[in-house]
């Protein structure tokens, strides 16, 4: 799926032989910063806080429905858990548990999740954005151009 246009097909184009060793070693420090959450009716993002205190630097948030983001001041608000990965530079990635474009403007709570920092994968399921990450780990030098080169493609897959 990556590997027919965009950047991170451009930059594998160069790569006649990769090295295996090179190639684990990234995708197990890669693997190593992320988590995955699916979200529901009574999800409990402040139970989620401890795990991205230290490592965690991407999270990808499977939402509920088309893409809606509880943002409100109560328990069951993502508002706690984004405001603090913020803080500790966490990047989020936003899919859906349905086969639908996530894009945050639809709704104005998801729009609230937007300026919090979060990213709407547009059509990626939630296995597509893990294995777009992964790619992407492959070949990014900086966390800058990680985060970049996950925004360029869920900006390119919000588009039919």
């Amino acid at each position: 799926m990556f590997t027919e246009s965009g950047p991170v097909a451009t930059q594998f184009a160069d790569i006649s032989e990769p090295d295996r060793d090179v190639m684990e070693r990234l995708l197990t420090e890669a693997s190593g910063k992320m988590l995955i959450c699916r979200l529901y009716p009574g999800f409990r993002s402040d139970l989620y806080k401890k795990m991205i205190e230290e490592q965690i630097h991407t999270v990808f948030l499977e939402l509920y429905e088309a893409g809606t983001g509880d943002m409100r001041s109560n328990d069951f608000s993502l508002k706690p858990l984004l405001m603090y990965g913020k803080q500790k530079n966490v990047r989020f990635y936003c899919t859906s548990q349905q086969e639908t474009n996530v894009a945050f403007s639809q709704y104005i709570t998801s729009l609230r999740v937007w300026r919090e920092g979060a990213v709407p994968m547009g059509y990626l399921t939630t296995e597509s954005a893990v294995a777009l990450y992964l790619a992407c780990s492959l070949v990014a030098d900086s966390t800058a151009e990680l985060d970049e080169l996950m925004e360029t493609y869920g900006n390119q897959y919000s588009e039919k």
